[in-house]
């Protein structure tokens, strides 16, 4: 067989490639891109307050707005709020992800319906339900006063804690089925054959189970941590807009005022922040392959 027909059969089969990839682009390109396009142009804008329209232009004036007390306080309590909210829906989504693992047949889907029924309601509906859990002699501080730990009249409405818990109510599922996912699929003869080896269950589970749960549970820190970072809803309602987060303040630029350029400045500085959060880990882990790599050569 020729060179030709063959390289051309190959310029053939890429281009029906390109072509049935291209709605896909499109779609990609509509949805994602262009608005994250017009929030960084937008960004670079100037509003005028008298005629409530952008300038268009290239300004920086948005970006030294940023240096404001409230923006500062706006992101130390959505950084604050969401790493905790992050870790706290790993530690307590873990076990859970983990004891569905273990389970069979009927008890599995029904574990993982238990799971999946709170996403049936609306979320705003499920955030609201928690103002009658952690009211004034409410289920919640009732529990919380029986320690002895804690005054008679204590109420957690309007508090950070009240925005801490729905955080971790919300996005408990998301924690929970990326881990339950990779814990599914694991080589459960590993751990057999080392216990056969004389690992004890625990020993068994921190040197084998675990290490090979670890994608799972950094695909669970990024479905928990990159929404809540910019939550609105929770901290709006059950913090009753004491706590303020960066989700208040782009909601505020884009509705209260009308300022665009504010607001889409404010979400870029967001949209930066997740991108390096993602990028951190990832450079690491790539700097210790090379490191891996240069130390099995010499």
């Amino acid at each position: 067989m020729s060179a030709e027909p063959r390289a051309g059969r190959q310029r053939a089969l890429g281009l029906r490639t390109t072509l049935s990839m291209t709605p896909t682009w499109a779609v990609v390109a509509g949805l994602f891109l262009l608005p994250t396009l017009f929030l960084l142009v937008a960004s670079f804008a100037t509003y005028d307050y008298d005629t409530g329209r952008l300038s268009w232009g290239f300004t920086l004036e948005n970006y030294a707005g940023l240096f404001r007390s409230s923006t500062f306080v706006a992101f130390g309590n959505s950084i604050l709020l969401s790493m905790t909210a992050t870790v706290a829906c790993v530690v307590i989504g873990y076990p859970i992800a983990y004891a569905i693992s273990l389970t069979r047949g009927a008890v599995q889907n029904l574990l993982l319906l238990a799971v999946i029924v709170p996403f049936w309601t609306a979320f705003v509906v499920r955030v609201y339900a928690w103002i009658t859990l952690l009211g004034t002699n409410d289920v919640v501080p009732t529990l919380l006063t029986a320690t002895g730990l804690f005054p008679a009249d204590l109420d957690l409405n309007y508090t950070p804690f009240a925005v801490f818990i729905g955080l971790v109510y919300c996005y408990l599922p998301l924690a929970i089925l990326p881990i339950y996912a990779v814990l599914e699929q694991r080589d459960r003869n590993l751990v057999a054959a080392a216990q056969d080896l004389g690992y004890s269950p625990a020993k068994a589970f921190f040197r084998i189970t675990f290490p090979m749960s670890l994608s799972g549970v950094g695909v669970a820190a990024l479905l928990v941590g990159v929404p809540s970072l910019g939550e609105y809803t929770i901290p709006t309602v059950l913090g009753g807009g004491k706590t303020l987060m960066v989700g208040n303040l782009i909601t505020n630029a884009f509705s209260v005022t009308g300022n665009y350029a504010a607001g889409s400045t404010i979400a870029v500085l967001l949209l930066v922040a997740i991108v390096v959060a993602y990028l951190i880990p990832t450079t690491i882990r790539a700097i210790r392959r090379a490191l891996s790599r240069s130390g099995s050569r010499s």
